[in-house]
């Protein structure tokens, strides 16, 4: 039995997190009701937006690019790491001030977030996430 955990385990390879990809390269669209069950209502209509998923287990690491847009989030129901790799993402907390983040930047939106998150202009980002909150909840 250890010889199985043994080859199990020597399957398990590091993910490269292709420059390509992270550059906006081969991403495919996305479906605006993925976003559904996570708190978001769009301000005017969908916009398009393209994602590559690196990796899906206790976390997600994705890249994510978007059309200008603003949405506003009612709770976010999860924590999530952000890179900022192209554009400025506005985030306004209910009864808060608006905070600017740019190309470059990084920054963690905690779980429980209640306000808008623009992206006033083309914005892609290289996201983690807890993949597992449906099973914290």
């Amino acid at each position: 039995m250890g010889n199985e955990s043994a080859l199990d385990s020597a399957k398990i390879l590091p993910i490269l997190l292709e420059q390509n990809i992270l550059n906006g390269q081969g991403l495919i669209s996305g479906d605006p009701t993925e976003f559904e069950d996570e708190g978001m209502s769009r301000e005017g209509e969908a916009v398009p937006f393209a994602m590559h998923n690196f990796h899906t287990g206790k976390i997600a690491v994705s890249v994510y690019e978007s059309e200008p847009s603003k949405v506003f989030i009612n709770g976010s129901p999860y924590d999530e790491f952000v890179y900022i790799l192209e554009g400025r993402l506005i985030l306004t907390p209910e009864g808060g001030s608006a905070q600017e983040y740019k190309q470059g930047q990084s920054l963690v939106v905690p779980k429980g977030y209640v306000g808008h998150w623009e992206m006033p202009e083309k914005y892609r980002e290289l996201i983690v996430i807890n993949a597992d909150y449906a099973s914290d909840q």
